[in-house]
């Protein structure tokens, strides 16, 4: 008859070992998700609204403060123009969360960037932002995007 010890011995030798785990679906989304925002503002920090323009779907709508929906590509494109050519810069994003369902993302946080004011200075703005990503094809893309100042609205 085997001693206790022994079964036990047995028993520990048939456990599986458990082996460090891969990203799960979601946690890869976020970070993929991560790094397209990352270098959504180097590009932006860069000049490159190419690049910028990229990360959004073809039927994406852009949702700036005080300014009506902007729509597709082309349209973001004309609108982006004005803040990168007035020298908006300095664009970081904090991301705060990153949620997903099936094919579909929402990333929340917060921005800061520099103003160029009229005076020849700068002023940081500070808000907070959501964007929604969707899923097409092996490529997350911007489905919709929008952010708002924590600042007082200046008159």
């Amino acid at each position: 008859m085997k001693s206790t010890a022994q079964k036990r011995a047995k028993r520990v030798a048939r456990k599986p070992t458990r082996t460090a785990r891969q990203p799960s679906g979601a946690a890869s989304a976020a970070n993929t998700i991560r790094q397209i925002g990352n270098a959504w503002a180097s590009h932006w920090n860069a000049g490159d609204l190419d690049k910028v323009i990229a990360a959004y779907a073809p039927d994406a709508v852009y949702l700036p403060p005080h300014h009506r929906a902007v729509h597709g590509h082309d349209a973001i494109r004309e609108y982006l123009k004005g803040p990168l050519s007035h020298g908006v810069a300095d664009l970081a994003f904090d991301v705060t969360y990153i949620k997903q369902h099936g094919g579909v993302a929402w990333d929340v946080g917060t921005y800061r960037m520099s103003v160029p004011q009229n005076d020849g200075t700068t002023k940081e703005d500070h808000g907070k932002y959501l964007t929604v990503w969707q899923r097409v094809e092996k490529k997350w893309l911007i489905a919709a995007d929008a952010w708002s100042s924590d600042l007082p609205l200046s008159h």
